[in-house]
């Protein structure tokens, strides 16, 4: 009987060793910190925004690492499927070129998506001149979606982007306020919550971009990163033209909703008036059946004049998010 008893305890403490190898191991990175914010200049393409041109077009578009609707479910899609999700959203926003493009959800060679990088692969074919991308989920093996073990993510590597014709001249991630309530095995696997800071040449003129993607799941982490968001673009927009844009998983029909911060400051112009939040050519998520207005685009109403904007539903089920446009003209200096 004691040899059956220290035969089991055997068994189990190698089982726990076993498990708790295997979890340190997946939790590390692929990658050193020193990878996870980059400068790319995309082979052979060149600047082609005239200096003059004094109107800035953006898009935001959180394209859930080309995983449409499966986003986040236990589904795993064929290499076919993210193959020809990259080529349709390469047609599509071809059919909408803008000078900046930033993207929240974007896989830079991570197994879900077939070990690809969209963003090399979406700079070099949509014809960018230069962009920045910044990691912020670097895991060996990542196990979700739980079960069944054939769909966990594995090696991941993902983030956010910014591809542009102008040229970058500063460029900085920032890591936002963490989820103080996750227990220590979840917040291991979690992703950081990042902004992008990029600063942009438009002729004589810096313009800093924000590129946000706020947390999803916890309401007071994410009322904390915008009130950050906010009182960072407020004073910067005391010396530059500030855009800030992205995903920032705050519908405004959300008790307390975090994104109408930004709506009640002068200051702080937004591409939908808090009159028509909710409207019918307004809800960017999620692209089956929208119901949600989750990405926005908000600028210093200082320094530009907002001249249309629109959800551009023609881009489909590439992502279970769809991207918004917006065309904002710098104003002439008041110096």
């Amino acid at each position: 009987m004691k040899k059956i008893f220290k035969t089991v305890i055997y068994i189990l403490l190698v089982l726990i060793i076993g498990a708790l190898a295997f979890f340190f191991w997946a939790k590390s990175p692929n990658l050193d910190s020193s990878e996870y914010a980059k400068i790319t200049k995309f082979n052979g393409n060149e600047s082609s925004k005239a200096v003059e041109d004094s109107v800035l077009s953006v898009i935001t578009y959180n394209i859930g690492y080309l995983s449409g609707m499966t986003n986040n479910t236990s589904v795993r899609p064929a290499e076919e499927f993210y193959t020809n999700n990259l080529k349709s959203i390469i047609s599509g926003l071809k059919k909408h070129p803008v000078d900046v493009l930033a993207i929240q959800e974007i896989d830079f060679g991570g197994k879900r998506s077939y070990y690809v990088n969209q963003f090399e692969e979406m700079g070099e074919q949509l014809g960018y001149y230069n962009g920045c991308r910044s990691i912020n989920w670097d895991k060996k093996y990542v196990p979700f979606p739980y079960f069944p073990p054939s769909v966990h993510f594995g090696k991941m590597l993902s983030g956010q982007a910014m591809m542009t014709n102008f040229e970058i001249t500063d460029y900085e991630r920032v890591v936002l306020s963490r989820v103080q309530s996750h227990p220590y095995y979840y917040a291991a696997m979690y992703l950081d919550r990042l902004v992008e800071r990029v600063k942009i040449k438009v002729g004589d003129q810096e313009v800093m971009v924000f590129n946000a993607h706020t947390e999803a799941f916890d309401q007071d982490t994410r009322t904390k990163q915008m009130f950050f968001l906010k009182d960072w673009f407020l004073k910067t927009a005391e010396t530059m033209p500030v855009i800030l844009l992205g995903d920032f998983n705050s519908d405004p029909s959300y008790e307390n909703a975090a994104i109408l911060e930004m709506y009640n400051d002068e200051r702080i112009g937004a591409m939908c008036s808090k009159e028509n939040l909710l409207g019918e050519k307004t809800l960017t998520y999620p692209t089956d059946k929208p119901i949600e207005q989750l990405d926005f685009v908000f600028y210093s109403s200082r320094h530009f004049e907002l001249l249309d904007w629109k959800v551009l539903y023609d881009l489909g089920e590439v992502s279970d998010h769809y991207p918004v446009l917006a065309n904002l003209k710098l104003k002439k200096s008041e110096e």
